[in-house]
Parts: structure tokens; C-alpha cells; sequence
């Protein structure tokens, strides 16, 4: 008897172990979110990397996790022009805008919206990308956490500097093309350039299920 239910158990473990493989390396959708000034990237919370995990404890069970980079100050007030000059023409401190979505970017108000499939590879390498621009403690978590713009947000400090040369829709497309995505970095400095690339480069479009 105990040796038919090790055979069971074996022949079980064999049959799920493909099924789990082929599931890590579907390709997976991603989104690039406009907000006026801005651009950020969507991820599906049920695929995030262990790189990204420390996120888990800041938000309550999102289904999807945008985030964007930009100039500490500007980011938070957003019609301070003056901040907006100060951040074009002097190099200035980051931060990354973390907002937990319990529903599709595209079902909220004022968001233009792309979706963009990755593969597996492609998306692991975004996140770590991504997970190197929060700065972080010895303990691996976020060395501080402030009141975001709406909804379940946050602002984390990050690594880099804001500037004419580097704005938040340059990183946007630094990160893109960290995971494979053909987008032009150098002066890519507006959100519509950004998007419009997508776009134009016949990339837009979610996987297929």
C-alpha cells in the first residue's frame, strides 16, 4: 500500500512540475499609464518579483502596482512651475510614486493607457531594473514611506537625479527598454513622446491569452 501511494504521489509531482515551469515563463501584460507631466508603469501585483516583494507589506492586496519616478519636490505639487523649473535646470533629489490599484488603469478617470506584452525575461529584467531605483535599508525595505498624490499611494525615496537631460518620462523609457521594449531613450523627455512611441513602434497591444 505504501509503496502504491509513493507511485501516486510521484507520478502527481511530475505532471504539476511542467505545468508550473511553462506558467513563470508566460509572457505577461504591462502598462504605461499618461497622467498630464507624467508617465508610469503598471504591473500585475501577481507577478511581481522577489526583488519587488518589500512592496507587499506598504500596500492591502492590489490586483495591479503603478509606479513612477520623478523630481522629489515637483512630483508632489505638480502645478508649482516654479518646481518645475528648479527641476529642469538643477539636479535634484527622486522619488518613486507607488499606487496600489484594486482595478484596471484604464477603468479610472483621466488615464491614457497602452498595454505592452513582455516575455518572461523581458519582465524580470524591468523589475530588477526597477527595484534598484528605491533606496533601501540594511533591512531591505523602503527607508521611508510618505502620503502619495491618491488612493492607496506612496512615495519612496529613490536613486538618480532629476534633471532637463533625465525627466520621469526619460526614466520611463529607460526602464521600458530595460525590459525589451524598442523606445528611444536620449531626449524622450514628454509623456506623449513616450506614448507615442508605443504606439508608433506597432508594439502596443496586450498578450494573448
Amino acid at each position: 500500500m505504501k509503496t502504491l501511494i509513493a507511485a501516486v504521489a510521484t507520478v502527481v509531482l511530475i505532471t504539476l512540475a511542467p505545468v508550473e515551469t511553462r506558467a513563470s515563463d508566460d509572457p505577461t501584460t504591462v502598462l504605461v499609464v499618461r497622467h498630464r507631466w507624467h508617465t508610469g508603469i503598471v504591473l500585475p501585483a501577481d507577478r511581481l518579483a522577489p526583488s519587488l516583494a518589500f512592496l507587499d507589506a506598504q500596500f492591502n492586496d492590489p490586483v495591479w502596482y503603478e509606479i513612477g519616478w520623478g523630481d522629489n519636490d515637483f512630483y508632489r505639487r505638480t502645478d508649482n512651475l516654479w518646481l518645475l523649473g528648479k527641476a529642469l535646470f538643477w539636479p535634484t533629489d527622486t522619488v518613486l510614486h507607488v499606487v496600489g490599484l484594486d482595478k484596471h488603469p484604464a477603468d479610472l478617470p483621466n488615464s491614457d493607457v497602452q498595454a505592452l506584452c513582455l516575455s518572461a525575461d523581458g519582465l524580470k529584467r524591468l523589475q530588477a531594473a526597477l527595484a534598484k531605483d528605491f533606496r533601501l535599508g540594511a533591512d531591505g525595505r523602503p527607508v521611508a514611506a510618505d502620503p502619495g498624490l491618491y488612493g492607496d499611494s506612496r512615495f519612496f525615496p529613490a536613486r538618480g537625479y532629476f534633471w532637463f537631460g533625465r525627466t520621469c518620462n526619460t526614466w520611463t523609457a529607460q526602464r521600458l527598454r530595460d525590459g525589451g521594449v524598442d523606445i528611444r531613450t536620449f531626449m524622450t523627455l514628454r509623456a506623449k513622446s513616450v506614448m507615442a512611441q508605443i504606439r508608433d513602434h506597432g508594439q502596443a497591444g496586450a498578450c494573448v491569452e
